[in-house]
């Protein structure tokens, strides 16, 4: 084993998490950490792509902050039409047509490919809707692998990926981190989680069902996740798994995304501080 681990660094799925995992990332980058491979779920997967795309950090923390982001997952819903249709006609129906979200980080990362990623290697987790089983995306578009794995069950219909209809990354794996346990080339892998508490209940309809989905993912990534823990103990891997807590963002407020991304900096400040400044 060399003398200064190689690191692999897992970005959790979340609501609106990406900010949060973008100052985190930015922060660890700034210290001079540079992971040999990165992953991620949902919003997890949208940070993990900018940043193995090789986008300065302004240019991913423009993109985090801005709420042209999370209004592409919506912005090609054709109102009423898309629900009626949806509903009658699609097995897997959702809420919204995620398919603006694919042109608006082609915009972003242009038509890269994620087997042409290699510093650092990407892994984006998806769940296929047709096969019944998760996948670990090693290959393949990368904005339609993005906004795949952000596609929240019932909120979004499903996006055809290499013709598999693929929904959330982060239904069975919150942490995509399986294909790390027997790759040699890594020997730490850290798990950025991101936590955020319930308040009061939502009074609108749309934040309530989004509540009762994220109440959903946290009871089985729970489980999930202690059972990794004991994974990477078997093959002989370091696991850090950080968290950063703090509220829901809201897509009615997108300016709290700022706030977010600075407390995903002091995060990433406290991990280095405290496991990786000997080792930089």
């Amino acid at each position: 084993m060399s003398s200064s681990p190689r690191i692999a660094i897992a970005l959790g799925a979340s609501f609106m998490g990406y900010a949060t995992h973008a100052g985190f990332l930015a922060r660890l980058h700034a210290l001079g950490v540079r992971p040999v491979a990165i992953s991620g779920s949902s919003a997890g997967a949208i940070t993990a792509g900018l940043y193995a795309a090789g986008l300065e950090q302004e240019v991913i923390r423009q993109a985090v902050l801005s709420p042209r982001l999370h209004l592409s997952f919506a912005m090609r819903t054709k109102w009423l039409w898309h629900q009626l249709i949806s509903s009658f006609f699609c097995p897997h129906p959702g809420l919204f047509d995620p398919r603006g979200a694919i042109t608006h980080f082609e915009s972003i990362v242009g038509t890269r490919r994620i087997e042409s990623l290699s510093n650092p290697r990407l892994l984006i987790a998806l769940s296929d809707l047709s096969k019944h089983e998760s996948l670990f995306v090693r290959s393949g578009p990368l904005a339609t692998a993005m906004a795949a794995s952000s596609c929240v069950p019932m909120l979004f219909t499903p996006l055809e990926f290499e013709n598999r209809m693929c929904t959330d990354g982060g239904v069975a794996h919150e942490s995509p981190i399986d294909p790390w346990f027997t790759d040699d080339d890594i020997d730490h892998i850290i798990i950025h989680r991101i936590d955020q508490p319930r308040g009061k209940p939502p009074l609108m309809p749309l934040r309530r069902l989004l509540a009762t989905i994220a109440a959903t993912h946290a009871s089985m990534n729970r489980q999930i996740l202690n059972d990794r823990i004991e994974l990477a103990r078997l093959h002989g891997k370091k696991l850090t798994i950080i968290t950063t807590n703090h509220s829901r963002p809201s897509p009615f407020f997108p300016g709290r995304l700022k706030q977010c991304y600075e407390i995903g900096d002091a995060t990433a400040k406290t991990l280095f501080d405290t496991e990786l400044s000997n080792h930089v």
